[in-house]
């Protein structure tokens, strides 16, 4: 009868013992899966297109570029967007597509480029 008493206390302990450590490894694995978020950044975009019809001109994809053309200048008093930042999960496209008008863009431009 003792001994039926220590074997079934001992099947207890294992049987906790055995718990615990599932619960151990499934928090483990949890704590893995919550990797902190990449930081995400922008890519910087230069107006390169004519400084005629800006409304239009500024609002077309085609005339915005990663590299600026090494005939302009930014940091001019003019009306001409310079650079724009467009954030890492949008294309130019998109990004001009929300700001929506000539004017938004002026306001999200951080300088002005030279004619």
């Amino acid at each position: 009868m003792i001994n039926n008493k220590f074997a079934v206390k001992a099947s207890l302990f294992t049987l906790i013992l055995a718990l615990l450590a599932i619960g151990t490894y499934a928090a483990v694995a949890v704590m893995k899966k919550n990797v902190p978020s990449v930081v995400k950044t922008s890519t910087t975009y230069y107006y390169n297109g004519p400084s005629t019809n800006l409304s239009t001109n500024v609002m077309d994809p085609a005339n915005w570029s990663p590299s600026q053309n090494s005939s302009f200048t930014c940091g001019q008093p003019t009306d001409i967007p310079c650079s724009l930042d467009v954030p890492s999960d949008q294309s130019i496209d998109e990004h001009l597509d929300d700001l929506g008008s000539l004017s938004a863009v002026q306001s999200a431009a951080p300088s002005r480029r030279s004619k």
